[in-house]
């Protein structure tokens, strides 16, 4: 069984410590286990409890509501949010279904159905980006494993790759330049990728460098190619203070350049970006963004 201290926690669901206490001692969302020296803990259990809670709260719910709610019942309420009928949940469902199921041949059939009726930008933001806040919600009531997750990510990573080269390209002389890359230890890219066809899309250049670059490698890069934009996605767990920390050293670096930063820590950062860096909460919002450069 793996051990959580409430620091722990914290880094993992972006809750700071301070609200779980609170939310231990008003409300017995959870409650911490002890070791036989008497140092407190928690369970994977009450890690997916917490999100399952964080989750609801943050769609409007009162965390008064939620304190008698046991797993199960939690883990409705968070079904009953993404229940909405429409064309769009319905293909959403049937992934989830290919997904469990492991069915490759049906899970591209879905995506390929979703895109000849919506064309493939549409289907990112209607279909695969709520489909994939789903997947993080099935992780968190335990309903899915790490096979799931790496059998949707190769395919997705396949799919958007494909789409990107399709793309035809004529770079003008308002184009502006993008270095995209992931952070040392961040290996999520495709949340990344999605940008990336939205960029060249727009007939902007692109130095694409993927997953967990270090920082001087990317200095290096800055230098040489001096870039107008850089953009990253950050979504490994961590403080809000290493985060700051991180931020304010690239804001450091690279004085000259705009960043745009997403991911799921960003989306949780409460404090002012450094510099000039625009948080990106959806891929809607940042088409709006990069139609106007």
């Amino acid at each position: 069984m793996i051990q959580y201290s409430i620091k722990d926690l914290e880094k993992l669901t972006g809750i700071k410590a301070h609200t779980i206490r609170i939310w231990e001692k008003r409300y017995e969302i959870v409650n911490p286990h002890r070791t036989s020296t008497n140092i407190r803990f928690y369970t994977d259990m009450d890690l997916k409890k917490l999100m399952n809670v964080a989750s609801l709260v943050k769609n409007g719910v009162k965390i008064s509501s939620l304190s008698n709610l046991t797993f199960e019942d939690l883990n409705d309420k968070l079904i009953e949010l993404y229940r909405k009928p429409n064309e769009s949940n319905t293909q959403i469902d049937q992934l989830i279904v290919a997904m469990t199921d492991l069915d490759d041949k049906k899970f591209h059939s879905i995506l390929s159905n979703a895109t000849l009726d919506r064309g493939f930008e549409k289907t990112i933001i209607e279909v695969i980006f709520p489909f994939m806040e789903r997947l993080g919600l099935l992780w968190q009531m335990g309903n899915i494993n790490t096979a799931h997750e790496r059998f949707v990510m190769n395919i997705l990573r396949q799919k958007l790759l494909v789409a990107i080269d399709s793309l035809y390209f004529q770079p003008n002389n308002n184009s502006k330049l993008f270095v995209m890359y992931l952070p040392k230890d961040e290996y999520h890219e495709i949340e990344l990728l999605f940008f990336r066809y939205i960029i060249r899309k727009s007939g902007h250049k692109i130095i694409y460098l993927g997953q967990s670059i270090p920082f001087l490698d990317l200095k290096e890069i800055i230098s040489i190619k001096n870039p107008d934009y850089l953009f990253s996605c950050i979504n490994i767990p961590q403080s809000e203070a290493e985060l700051k920390l991180y931020l304010t050293k690239l804001s450091n670096l690279f004085p000259n350049q705009e960043f745009f930063l997403a991911g799921k820590q960003i989306n949780n950062y409460q404090d002012v970006l450094p510099g000039k860096m625009h948080k990106i909460t959806s891929l809607a919002e940042f088409k709006a963004i990069i139609d106007k450069i």
